[in-house]
């Protein structure tokens, strides 16, 4: 091929020597591309990089005296906030400070910062927290929340406290009631406890001390109610000690007794009851045994008759004063004391008849009943009655009234036995006599038969009277022996 051919060949591209130049050319044309793409990525991160890094030193020169975004103090958002303007913020939040007082029965009242001189310093809190916070890791503040607590420190003036609370409404004793204890009372006939009265008055040194408490954890409000700042009755109504009291006075004051004395009768219940019973603190009730025995002595005064004369209608229709002998009611007054004093303690309801020492027939016909012994001594004459119907009437003969130890004494007295026949002797033994029919009823006098007698009545006592017995025809002696009866009453008079 001539070298005419060759030039021709490679001008026509078919020729292997200009394709390899192609082929060069291309490739370095992609590598330059390449290093463009490259470089244009670095100079993009290197720009990237230097607007991260200032905006990253911007965030620490603000960051530098503020607070990191999403930080709260005490409550409230402090986000790029300075330690200055977060100390104002507290400041005014404690000079709008107060509190309430709630107090009894749903009033209030308020001490404010004013009155008390009520004031924010700072002891550095806020500056601490600031330096807490690395500036150079400010960056953690975009997603971190931080939260500060404190106790701010403030200080009042105490004088102006103090004076601010003695000039409260509720410490002023013209709005004042005092507690009142539960009390027992008697009310529409029985006791009762009656409520305690809680009032309103304070401990007033207490409540100084509560409410500075208070103040000094800034607390917004203090019930004195639950701090017990109230002075409280010392007894209420659910006292059992009271309770116990009140249930023995109302046993106690139950009593009713009905007295009977014959057709007489003497009411006892509350009306007197309730003067003789009384009660100590300690619940101690006591029953005034002294008032209950005037009580019975009362009773001993009006319906004892033994011992004391006694109004008498006698045969004839007069009526006598007798005096003398042991016959009659006698209550004894021991006795009754002790029984009435458990009755009235045990709240007995219903009749009663008193303890006597001694007992007559009857509370009718001057006690005598309608079967006794009447013995005129003046008229020396003696009837018998049996319910009433006179089944004796007979002239007798009494002491011998010259004698002054034989005298038959006038007097009411009841026969001791009855013995048939027997002996009469006196002590000294200066005489004997046998009789058929003996009923005494004075120590040594009695009624007895006298055989040896021819007549009887008339004036016989004044020169031949008996030693003091009294003596009878033997078929009078004989019926009065034979209806007789130990207890029966046997009256003399003159």
């Amino acid at each position: 091929m001539s070298t005419k051919d060759v030039r021709e060949q490679m001008l026509s591209g078919n020729g292997r020597r200009p394709r390899r130049g192609q082929e060069e050319k291309a490739g370095e044309e992609k590598k330059s591309a390449k290093k463009r793409v490259r470089n244009i990525f670095l100079g993009f991160l290197g720009l990237l990089i230097l607007v991260i890094l200032g905006f990253y030193i911007a965030g620490i020169v603000h960051f530098k005296d503020r607070f990191f975004l999403h930080t709260t103090i005490n409550g409230f958002d402090a986000s790029e906030m300075t330690v200055n303007e977060v100390e104002d913020i507290i400041a005014e939040k404690i000079g709008s400070y107060s509190l309430e007082i709630e107090e009894r029965g749903g009033g209030s009242e308020t001490i404010t910062a004013e009155q008390i001189n009520y004031r924010y310093v700072s002891q550095g809190e806020t500056q601490a927290f600031k330096q807490s916070q690395n500036v150079f890791l400010w960056p953690m503040c975009l997603w971190k929340e931080i939260s500060y607590t404190f106790d701010s420190s403030a200080q009042y003036d105490e004088d102006k406290l103090t004076e601010a609370v003695n000039a409260l409404a509720c410490l002023d004793e013209n709005n004042v009631t005092a507690p009142q204890d539960a009390y027992i009372d008697y009310v529409d006939g029985s006791y009762l406890v009656m409520p305690e009265v809680e009032g309103n008055l304070l401990e007033s040194e207490k409540v100084q001390r509560v409410i500075r408490e208070a103040v000094d954890f800034a607390q917004a409000k203090v019930s004195l109610e639950e701090k017990n700042c109230y002075l409280a009755p010392q007894k209420r109504q659910d006292d059992e000690t009271m309770a116990a009291v009140c249930q023995e006075l109302n046993t106690i004051i139950s009593t009713d007794i009905t007295y009977l004395f014959g057709d007489n009768t003497e009411e006892l219940n509350k009306e007197t009851i309730r003067g003789w019973v009384s009660y100590d603190e300690s619940g101690t009730v006591t029953l005034n045994e002294d008032a209950v025995r005037e009580y019975v002595s009362a009773l001993a005064e009006k319906y004892d008759t033994a011992d004391r004369p006694r109004e008498f209608k006698t045969n004839d229709g007069r009526t006598v004063t007798v005096s003398g002998g042991s016959y009659g009611w006698l209550i004894d007054q021991e006795g009754e004391l002790t029984e009435l004093l458990e009755c009235i303690r045990s709240g007995y309801q219903g009749t009663r008849y008193a303890v006597f020492a001694q007992t007559a027939v009857s509370w009718e016909n001057s006690d005598l009943g309608y079967s006794y012994v009447e013995i005129d001594l003046t008229n020396q004459h003696v009837w018998m009655y049996i319910d009433g119907e006179e089944i004796v009437s007979t002239d007798c003969v009494s002491g011998d009234m010259m004698k002054s130890d034989q005298t038959t004494p006038a007097g009411t007295y009841t026969l001791y036995y009855k013995e048939s026949p027997s002996v009469l002797e006196d002590e000294a033994k200066t005489y004997r006599t046998e009789v058929t029919y003996w009923m005494p009823f004075n120590g040594g006098i009695g009624l007895h038969d006298a055989t040896w007698r021819s007549s009887f009545g008339g004036n016989i006592n004044q020169s031949d009277g008996s030693h003091g017995c009294i003596n009878l025809p033997l078929e009078a002696a004989k019926t009065i022996y034979e209806n007789i009866y130990a207890g029966m009453p046997i009256i003399c008079y003159y």
